[in-house]
């Protein structure tokens, strides 16, 4: 087992995670580029190709402005390692704290990155899904920033509490920073601290 001096004590997104952040918002991409291109078909007079111009440009601004916000998630986002647990924290101010005594297990961790409730004509109403991961759940602390938007307030609002103590169930998407992190240097974290939870 790895002494955890020799470990890294930091970790920020690996590589390649773009794919798996618009994973969720798929079915609302499909939705806009349709909708562009009937509006982009009637601003051109029916023209087809007119709509397809419109559809593909004003989607690809769309992709543009997620990768852009994905860049900027990367630089921000850190995982610290230590003695005492395991802490998030991101460029908006979110901070996710968790003791490794107060770990309760390794499973999927659900993220929602934005408003799950259905938009869009009512025959065809879409929501954006949310991102999964595995990760680590537990009783913790959650500092959340003020700009925290109500629908995620009254979700987190929601979650189970202590009965002992009031700390609220909070989970770190480990796999949100890299898929494979049972194999590596954070896994050697968990199980050095807490062997049982994965063997």
């Amino acid at each position: 087992m790895s002494d955890p001096n020799q470990l890294p004590r930091e970790f920020r997104p690996v590589p390649g995670g773009f794919g798996r952040r618009m994973k969720p918002f798929l079915l609302s991409l499909v939705l806009f580029f349709l909708i562009m291109l009937f509006l982009g078909s009637a601003l051109f007079g029916g023209e087809a190709a007119g709509g397809v111009l419109v559809a593909v440009v004003t989607s690809g601004v769309l992709v543009g402005i997620q990768y852009s916000k994905y860049l900027r998630m990367q630089d921000g986002t850190v995982l610290r390692f230590s003695e005492h647990g395991v802490e998030l924290t991101d460029m908006r101010g979110w901070r996710v704290s968790l003791g490794w005594r107060d770990i309760t297990h390794v499973g999927p961790v659900v993220t929602q990155m934005a408003n799950p409730k259905p938009v869009g004509p009512d025959a065809v109403k879409v929501s954006i899904g949310p991102m999964r991961s595995l990760g680590i759940s537990g009783w913790g602390e959650r500092v959340i920033p003020p700009s925290t938007p109500r629908w995620q307030r009254e979700q987190l609002a929601a979650q189970p509490h202590n009965p002992t103590d009031g700390r609220p169930m909070v989970a770190i998407p480990l796999g949100g920073s890299d898929p494979n992190w049972t194999n590596g240097a954070m896994g050697q974290w968990v199980r050095r601290y807490r062997p049982d939870l994965l063997g």
